[in-house]
């Protein structure tokens, strides 16, 4: 007898341990269960765009054929009365001078004369319609071989070039203000009546001897008037030019207190976007530093797109010689617990996950804060009231959350 329960518990045994070790591949290949840490981490809201930078810009026109002494630095910031640039003219120059004078001050009087500081849209399109109808008229002309006709038509025709160039052109309110003439004009009339000139800051600054000729249109009180096609069109200008000329042709101040951005977004943003809104700002190439900045306007839309301006008061003087930059605009920035997406299951309407638990399958109940690039960022149910019966606990950093969901149900417990 006492031999018959020997050879039982030596058979015994290897079957008990064989069932356990089948159980064991068993769960390896058909109950495998594949799990994660749970971390915390950061989810933001974003688009990348170009944009043009607007700052206040004094300009100081330095003339062709003069001598340049004495530069300050490129880059430098200056004090209000540093010196510059000293200009000594030519000996041809004079009367160029004299030329520039007078044609300012004859667009000085036009500006002071006008009910606005530009011209009515109404002028510019008379000129344009009998621009039109001179064009016209000299092919009539041309196919009659009236060529004497033709020239006094041409001369008539230069006049309302002239004249809309005036009003529309680089020489309105648009390309230059009026104080900004006056001020040209008192450059060169002190140039003209001497023989060197000393260019001194009339404000703080950054100086800059890089001039893009948008210094006078583009400020900060005229970003209002943009228009949405202006901004885009100007973009795509900039997006295919070098702006940076080989000779001086001027040097400016920069001042460096408060700069704008104007970018051109989709409309669908506009739920991100009001007034006074601070937001953080990546300029590419800038060592991913994030810049603070806020928005400062936003046009009405039109064609599902707006027109949008930031106000930056962080140094980034590394820009100060750019007009067109490539930035990521963060609107918005969240912080929580960080899963995969696969982690995320949905109980009665409730959203949440599988955490492992004293070798339990446990069902947390969470809040899906922001989904991105696979990943969930989550966040523990603030109201428990209204949280199902089945959930238990609440996350935890470092707790083992079960990524393939279909394997398990609430409850199961994990041998």
């Amino acid at each position: 007898m006492k031999k018959s329960k020997k050879d039982f518990s030596f058979y015994m045994f290897p079957i008990i341990f064989l069932i356990i070790a089948v159980f064991y591949v068993f769960r390896y290949f058909f109950l495998n269960i594949d799990t994660e840490i749970i971390k915390y981490g950061e989810m933001e809201d974003f688009f990348e765009t170009k944009a043009i930078l607007v700052k206040n810009e004094l300009v100081y026109d330095i003339p062709s054929d003069v001598h340049i002494l004495n530069k300050a630095e490129e880059g430098q910031r200056v004090p209000f009365g540093k010196k510059l640039v000293d200009i000594v003219k030519g000996d041809i120059l004079q009367e160029d001078l004299k030329t520039k004078i007078e044609e300012l001050d004859v667009r000085i009087k036009e500006i002071e004369n006008s009910k606005e500081m530009n011209f009515f849209e109404k002028d510019i399109e008379r000129l344009e319609k009998s621009i039109d109808e001179k064009v016209e008229y000299i092919k009539i002309l041309s196919n009659q071989g009236n060529f004497e006709k033709i020239s006094e038509v041409k001369a008539q025709l230069h006049t309302d070039l002239s004249k809309k160039a005036s009003i529309g052109g680089e020489k309105s309110f648009s390309g230059k203000n009026l104080s900004q003439l006056k001020m040209e004009k008192s450059q060169l009339e002190e140039l003209y009546d001497n023989n060197m000139q000393t260019i001194v800051a009339r404000s703080p600054g950054i100086v800059s001897f890089n001039i893009d000729g948008f210094e006078h249109s583009l400020k900060p009180e005229n970003i209002s008037k943009f228009t949405i096609e202006e901004i885009k069109n100007l973009i795509n200008s900039l997006d295919r030019q070098n702006n940076h000329g080989e000779e001086p042709k001027g040097v400016k101040i920069i001042d460096n207190f408060s700069w704008y951005l104007c970018m051109i977004v989709d409309e669908n943003f506009l739920e991100d976007l009001e007034i006074g809104k601070k937001v953080k700002i990546e300029f590419k190439g800038y060592e991913n530093e994030l810049i603070r900045a806020k928005v400062n306007y936003i046009s009405e839309p039109e064609n599902g797109e707006i027109l949008v301006s930031y106000e930056i008061t962080d140094n980034i003087n590394n820009y100060y010689d750019k007009r067109l930059v490539d930035i990521k605009v963060i609107t918005n920035q969240y912080e929580g617990f960080l899963v995969s997406e696969k982690c995320l299951v949905e109980i009665e309407n409730q959203k949440g996950i599988y955490v492992i638990r004293e070798g339990m399958i446990r069902f947390v109940a969470i809040d899906v804060i922001a989904i991105d690039n696979g990943y969930a960022l989550i966040k523990n149910i603030d109201n428990k009231e209204n949280v199902i019966k089945l959930s238990t606990g609440s996350v935890k950093i470092y707790d083992e959350v079960v990524k393939n969901t279909d394997k398990v149900k609430p409850n199961q417990r994990l041998l």
